[in-house]
């Protein structure tokens, strides 16, 4: 499986030492330009460019520069593999994007900044917008999962192909690399949709939840030192793997849903 209010022309903050820079309409209108020691946001014809300098700032230095350009937007710092750090991941609209025009990001190559892109995004939408920004996590802690899983199969192992192979073959490999593991269940639904379209949901469960034969899908880093197995339990796995749970009661918060 893309407020509006009076800005000064120069402010800096004595917590952060950071300086923000705004280029404004008349009246009191949003910035066609904003910049500030966290990232850089400027309004053309029909995107926003963005430009992210330090991942790791406070949250409020990203929301601070989409606010003064007009988008009401919720920004989350959240931890990210070593070539996710600085992506801008998003935008979610957790109920669901009903507007005009279209909403998106687009990464661009030959950034001298740790993140260049577009972004696509009514300026009146009333609605609530969250981005998340990637910062390094700390060893161990969970990687924060940007977007949806993939049905072809994601691999998390460097020369060594997960798709298609038992569980019992997959895990002996990560355990001679040294890894953890953790174990998701991929449920897929039936097609109850346009044709060509398939519904599908991830379950965590421990690990006596896993047969050995069991298939694994795919694979994805969890932290720095845990990979993810997606197992298909499906009609092949017998009884053993019980009906397909409630997708709602089944379902982890992602790292939108908590939005402070």
């Amino acid at each position: 499986m893309r407020r509006d209010f009076r800005l000064p022309v120069l402010l800096a903050t004595a917590t952060t030492l950071a300086v923000a820079v705004a280029i404004g309409l008349p009246f009191g209108g949003p910035a066609t330009e904003y910049a500030n020691a966290a990232v850089s946001i400027k309004k053309t014809d029909d995107h926003f460019s963005v430009t992210i300098t330090d991942p790791a700032a406070d949250r409020r230095r990203f929301e601070e520069a989409f606010r003064a350009v007009g988008l009401n937007v919720t920004v989350k710092v959240i931890p990210a593999a070593p070539d996710e750090v600085g992506t801008l991941v998003g935008p979610i609209v957790p109920d669901g994007f009903t507007w005009h025009g279209s909403i998106g990001v687009q990464r661009l190559e030959h950034c001298a900044s740790v993140f260049c892109g577009k972004v696509w995004m009514p300026a009146d939408f009333p609605g609530q917008v969250v981005f998340g920004v990637g910062r390094p996590a700390k060893p161990g802690e969970p990687y924060t999962e940007g977007s949806a899983y993939n049905l072809s199969g994601e691999e998390a192992l460097d020369g060594y192909p997960v798709h298609g192979r038992p569980v019992a073959t997959v895990r002996a490999e990560l355990h001679r690399r040294g890894m953890k593991i953790g174990y998701r269940l991929l449920w897929i639904l039936p097609n109850d949709g346009p044709p060509g379209q398939t519904s599908f949901f991830d379950q965590t469960v421990p690990a006596d939840r896993i047969k050995d034969d069991w298939i694994v899908n795919g694979s994805r880093d969890h932290s720095s030192d845990t990979v993810d197995l997606y197992v298909v339990p499906g009609p092949e796995a017998g009884p053993e793997a019980g009906p397909a749970p409630d997708p709602l009661k089944a379902a982890t918060p992602r790292w939108y849903d908590l939005v402070d």
